[in-house]
């Protein structure tokens, strides 16, 4: 009971003089999202182009992360991706007709400021971080 009784008290000095944004971070950990998007029909041989956006929950800053974009599965051949921000963009020609299921990773980096009074660059101040890679899977039809 005694073991009990200072475990507690422990919790509330701890959480007394730490902020609370530190179990905060814990409890509603930042992690990556892809949206979800019903990919548009698209024609062979014709031009294709669309985008798939992440974005990072629980942070209104999610611009400051860096993303990083990969594709595996079954891509319409033909057609390119490339990465800029929080978007994967992908479009050209495909050049045969199918229905097409690929999965989107996306990886994020932590974002790091410069403390100038304590002079290092630090991870945002945060104690807990989520999941730092997420993926969905997307279907494309080409006619």
């Amino acid at each position: 009971m005694k073991t009990i009784l200072n475990f507690l008290a422990l919790l509330i000095l701890f959480l007394t003089f730490n902020s609370c944004s530190e179990l905060i971070d814990c409890i509603a950990s930042t992690k990556p999202e892809l949206n979800s998007k019903s990919l548009p029909l698209g024609y062979t041989n014709q031009s294709y182009s669309n985008f798939i956006s992440a974005s990072v929950k629980n942070d209104s800053n999610d611009d400051d992360y860096d993303y990083y974009f990969s594709v595996s599965g079954n891509f319409p051949p033909g057609m390119t991706y490339f990465e800029q921000g929080r978007r994967l963009y992908f479009g050209g020609a495909a050049n045969q007709g199918g229905v097409y299921t690929f999965k989107v990773t996306v990886t994020i980096d932590y974002p790091e400021y410069y403390n100038e009074e304590q002079g290092f660059w630090e991870d945002d101040n945060r104690i807990c971080f989520g999941n730092d890679t997420v993926s969905k899977e997307y279907t494309i039809t080409i006619q």
